[in-house]
């Protein structure tokens, strides 16, 4: 029992989950999102910075199939990238791969009616919604957690 628990006592216990939800509403839907506790907020941005390697190699390999079966003139070819105009193939692949964790980690604070989503993946994800409606959701989602976050950093 935590001292806010103490303090306010059954009422605020069973409130507790209404005090931490927002919603809000895309498609015609309602959606309902679970505000992060400062030290699940950290966890999250933690999470959102790890690169597994092996998934980006993955990601690079199956980018660069074709190219590595009949190179056009001036590609460089190394055992780990591609690049092309002088873009890196692995760069892309990295930027991607950070894409869908971010989308993968905001999805995760969806409320769904029975459960969690602790257990959803990109894969889950990108079966149901398109890019461009994962991006819409992911920005709804950061401004139901932190409204104002975005005006308050453009005037910064």
């Amino acid at each position: 029992m935590t001292r806010f628990s103490q303090a306010f006592g059954d009422k605020y216990e069973s409130a507790i989950n209404k005090i931490r939800t927002r919603t809000f509403t895309y498609g015609d839907f309602e959606f309902k999102v679970r505000l992060p506790l400062s030290v699940e907020t950290e966890a999250m941005y933690k999470r959102m910075a790890e690169i597994d390697d092996a998934a980006v190699d993955e990601r690079v390999k199956t980018m660069t199939e074709a190219i590595r079966a009949n190179p056009p003139e001036g590609v460089e070819i190394s055992e780990s990238d591609v690049v092309v105009d002088g873009r890196s193939t692995r760069e892309v692949a990295t930027s991607i791969y950070l894409m869908e964790k971010r989308i993968t980690e905001y999805f995760k604070l969806l409320i769904p009616q029975e459960g969690t989503f602790d257990d959803i993946t990109y894969a889950d994800i990108e079966a149901e919604f398109p890019l461009p409606t994962q991006l819409e959701m992911t920005e709804a989602i950061a401004d139901a957690i932190q409204p104002g976050y975005k005006d308050t950093r453009k005037n910064s």
